[in-house]
């Protein structure tokens, strides 16, 4: 087996821990009214009917549902004006995202080429706390569709997390040659790192930050350079 269809197949039995853990859960979303988490969504028959993947994008897209409801209850928790609303909104978010997970997972299960699943099951776990499962989400992702470069940018988070500098390194420079609006993104995912570390930093991480600083210098060198190639000079 190689190691492609190794990692794929490692990803295929930990959504399907996923899907069973999450039994209790989907009971639960199912009286919750919101983002189509109930296990069916309309007349049995009429479910029968999809193919495996017409159902497996029904389930992506009400994993996208809750994972907007929890981005939402997140932006609700950082304008909150008491940390009882904020944890509260947080508690949502949590939950939100634990629904989503159980989506995605259905997704994939159905579907195992869905890719943009594996990248929204990786965003879930990422923003649980989960690191190595979203990283073997966005890795399955990128082995069904190396040039989805939003889990690229997605992983590198996910890296940076867990401290993981060299690979964090290797996906800003994919992104940079590949995607610079994506590349742009993890720039100011690293400025927010920069800020919680607060020069709190080890030897590594402070050599990551001079790295940073002078891959900020190139990219202001190379958008420079592209304005002047741009610019027209008026006539003398």
């Amino acid at each position: 087996m190689s190691m492609q269809n190794l990692r794929q197949t490692l990803v295929i039995a930990m959504v399907s821990l996923v899907v069973m853990s999450s039994a209790t859960v989907s009971v639960h979303a199912a009286g919750s009214g919101g983002g189509g988490g109930g296990m069916t969504s309309g007349p049995v028959e009429s479910s029968r009917s999809l193919s495996p993947e017409e159902r497996s994008m029904k389930a992506f897209r009400s994993g996208v549902k809750h994972r907007d409801k929890a981005l939402k209850a997140e932006a609700k928790a950082a304008s909150a004006k008491t940390d009882k609303k904020r944890e509260k909104a947080l508690a949502k978010a949590q939950k939100e995202y634990a629904r989503a997970i159980k989506k995605q997972s259905e997704a994939m299960r159905l579907d195992p080429q869905n890719y943009k699943a594996a990248n929204e099951l990786g965003f879930a776990f990422r923003k649980t706390g989960d690191y190595r499962k979203a990283i073997g989400a966005y890795n399955y992702a990128l082995d069904l569709n190396p040039k989805f470069h939003a889990a690229t940018e997605y992983r590198a988070e996910a890296f940076l997390a867990l401290g993981f500098l060299d690979h964090t390194r290797n996906a800003y420079m994919v992104l940079y040659r590949d995607d610079r609006a994506l590349a742009n993104q993890l720039m100011e995912r690293f400025d927010e790192w920069i800020r919680e570390k607060n020069g709190s930093l080890s030897e590594a991480e402070a050599q990551f930050v001079t790295w940073i600083e002078e891959r900020k210098r190139i990219a202001k060198m190379s958008s420079d350079l592209s304005l002047n190639n741009t610019r027209t000079w008026p006539s003398s």
